[in-house]
């Protein structure tokens, strides 16, 4: 194990969640409680004599013992035990940003499905009180489209993972907020004509990708979900758009559940079946074809306001 901190805590918040990291998580908002008893412990941890009783390759998830474990090659070993423990096991010299990559991404996914949270993979933002959601692959543009909604005034929840979760009481599907920071490439933050002087995230076949902060256009509070919107790339030159309704809105959530495969890694498949058909039950599902021609994010921009002002909400 290869510590890379004084292990002198932080505490932080996400996701509706508290967190104590001996890891320092730049991207969180920073509380100081304290008397705070955290839902989460991200600690260091020597987890390679489990991993390699599995015998398991890189990029392989096992799950043993309520723990799932997982390994990236030059960054760390990870083990998510339930949904209240994240331990990391750092490699040699590894890239603290790609460790935090993981940590926000691939093990808060898991903490969330252990607590019957629903991932789902996107990005989603506030509207007269209701929040909407974008899902879709990687690469589909929906950082781009919810940065574009930000820019118009409207507030961002979340970007890459939508928590979702059922209220107990109402039986409303809520978005919970993340942490105020949105992942743009770069020629993302050339056609919205940002400013790009941003902290780099990492590169990629020749692609760089940024870490945009967004604390001053960022929701604070859990927001009843009126709307998703999933947005696929299109070979066409102009933007189809359909609603959908019925048995195709299960599969849809279930394909854009982030790390979908963990669902049933966890045993996790009849609560995943009960919470979608919940949410589709009561929230209007559409799909969004944009060209790959050329940029069209305010034609989105539009297609989407018109539906909303159409009442694209609860049903």
């Amino acid at each position: 194990m290869n510590i890379i901190s004084d292990l002198t805590y932080k505490q932080y918040e996400a996701f509706g969640l508290s967190f104590r990291s001996e890891i320092l998580l730049p991207e969180l908002r920073e509380l100081n409680n304290a008397s705070l008893v955290a839902d989460v412990s991200i600690i260091y941890g020597d987890i390679l004599p489990a991993w390699n009783r599995f015998n398991a390759p890189e990029n392989h998830f096992v799950y043993s013992n309520n723990t799932l474990y997982f390994a990236i090659e030059n960054v760390a070993l990870f083990g998510i035990t339930g949904g209240h423990t994240i331990t990391v096991d750092p490699a040699p010299d590894c890239d603290m940003r790609k460790l935090r990559l993981y940590l926000l991404g691939t093990c808060m996914g898991a903490i969330l499905l252990n607590r019957r949270i629903l991932p789902l993979h996107g990005s989603a933002f506030v509207i007269d009180g209701q929040a909407y959601a974008i899902v879709g692959e990687s690469g589909a543009g929906k950082s781009t489209l919810a940065a574009y909604f930000s820019q118009q005034g409207y507030k961002l929840l979340t970007d890459d993972v939508i928590a979702v979760s059922i209220d107990p009481v109402t039986g409303r599907a809520m978005v919970i907020p993340s942490y105020p920071q949105q992942k743009l490439w770069e020629e993302s933050i050339d056609g919205l004509q940002l400013d790009n002087q941003y902290e780099t995230l990492y590169e990629e076949q020749d692609r760089t990708k940024y870490a945009i902060p967004v604390q001053d256009r960022f929701m604070t509070e859990t927001i009843p979900l009126a709307g998703i919107f999933e947005l696929n790339k299109s070979e066409h030159s102009d933007i189809k758009f359909e609603k959908l309704s019925g048995i195709t809105c299960m599969p849809l959530l279930f394909t854009h559940t982030f790390r979908n495969f963990l669902v049933s890694l966890l045993g996790l498949n009849q609560w995943h079946f009960t919470s979608t058909a919940s949410i589709t039950s009561q929230t209007a599902v559409y799909r969004l074809h944009r060209p790959t021609s050329h940029f069209t994010v305010q034609q989105l921009f539009d297609t989407i306001m018109s539906q909303i002002k159409e009442g694209v909400s609860v049903q």
